[in-house]
């Protein structure tokens, strides 16, 4: 009973400062380190001081840094200088699909007219309006159309009413346009650590900076600070030791807008 009381009143103290478990960076991959830049920005104070604030402006620069170079990573690289001939195919094929089907629904036959109105309702609910999208939303929308045939089982009863050659030579078309747009053509893999790998250094080198500065204000013999030190760190603390678990390591979308930095000021506003 006394070992329980005791383990419960440890529970209840407070962790040990210890500056080095915040004064290098635990993350290693972009990811995760725009992610904790992040949240760092995120439990920063409204009012730091001068220097600590000199530090997150900073930090945030070399994160915006990071997420611009990130999200062009992101974007698709055009294998051709024309993309015309390819999306001029793949609206062609779309639409010879739509008349098929509704040739299908003016015949009033009563068994393929109704199939032919259901399929078209599920495939071109906003008629033909996705071929006059930019090319990637175009081909985005195209695959979203694809993948539907395939997860409802739909490719059978589509070919059944506008024959079996339209959607071998649409899913063609798909693949050509999209290999056009660099968008399932593998990225070679040198080029990830040669866009991001010099961002990503800055941003680490600003995180580890920012922490320094932390650090270094804090009144080691007044309890509310070190907690409000510790508090505002702890993104690096929890990082660190989700990464010695070898559990995942989360990180946000790449192009969640940055936390803005507050004005210098009392750090404890």
């Amino acid at each position: 009973m006394r070992h329980a009381r005791a383990l419960t009143e440890d529970l209840r103290m407070p962790p040990t400062f210890e500056p080095s478990a915040y004064t290098s960076v635990p993350t290693r991959n972009p990811a995760t380190t725009l992610s904790l830049s992040r949240t760092l920005l995120a439990a920063a104070p409204r009012r730091p001081s001068t220097t600590v604030r000199k530090r997150l402006v900073k930090l945030r620069a070399r994160a915006t840094e990071m997420q611009a170079a990130w999200v062009d990573l992101s974007r698709p690289v055009p294998t051709v200088d024309d993309l015309r001939p390819f999306d001029f195919v793949l609206d062609r094929r779309w639409s010879a699909v739509r008349s098929r089907l509704e040739g299908c629904m003016q015949l009033g036959d009563d068994d393929q007219a109704p199939r032919a109105e259901r399929m078209v309702a599920t495939l071109f609910a906003t008629g033909l309006d996705f071929l006059k999208l930019p090319y990637t939303e175009q081909w985005a929308q195209s695959e979203r159309r694809l993948a539907q045939i395939e997860t409802d089982d739909l490719a059978d009863e589509l070919e059944a009413l506008v024959g079996e050659s339209y959607l071998p030579l649409l899913r063609q078309a798909h693949a050509a346009y999209g290999k056009a747009l660099g968008i399932t053509e593998a990225r070679e893999a040198a080029s990830e650590p040669a866009r991001v790998l010099e961002p990503l250094r800055a941003l680490q080198a600003a995180i580890a900076s920012y922490a320094r500065a932390v650090v270094g204000e804090v009144d080691e013999d007044d309890e509310d600070d070190v907690k409000a030190v510790m508090q505002q760190l702890d993104p690096i603390r929890r990082a660190r030791r989700t990464r010695a678990a070898g559990e995942p390591e989360p990180s946000e979308p790449f192009d969640v807008p940055l936390p803005e930095v507050g004005e210098a000021g009392d750090a404890s506003a």
